[in-house]
């Protein structure tokens, strides 16, 4: 993207800033939190059931399993999050600043 010359530096920085944080949420925040609670809601459902890991090591790693497995479905669905939570956040207190950047 191309910026006038005056404003360049300026609309670098808010847009770097934009990407860093866009790529926080959406790629370590979001992600992470979801199957943390996928992998504790599993724990809680096998515990309920009277399963638990020294009951079989299949009964250990399934949480784990099942949290990695949730990747592939939780990509997209997150990433749009993070880019509406942007648009209608932090997106809409530096657009003026970035009214200037364009040519």
């Amino acid at each position: 993207q191309r910026y006038l010359e005056s404003a360049s530096l300026k609309c670098a920085l808010i847009e770097g800033l934009d990407a860093l944080i866009w790529q926080l949420a959406a790629s370590v925040a979001l992600p992470g939190y979801t199957i943390h609670q996928i992998v504790a809601i599993t724990v809680t459902l096998l515990s309920a059931a009277g399963l638990d890991s020294s009951d079989s090591a299949i009964i250990g790693v399934l949480p784990t399993a099942i949290g990695l497995a949730t990747i592939p479905f939780i990509v997209k669905p997150l990433d749009e999050l993070a880019e509406v939570g942007m648009d209608v956040t932090l997106r809409k207190l530096w657009a003026p600043y970035l009214e200037s950047c364009e040519i």
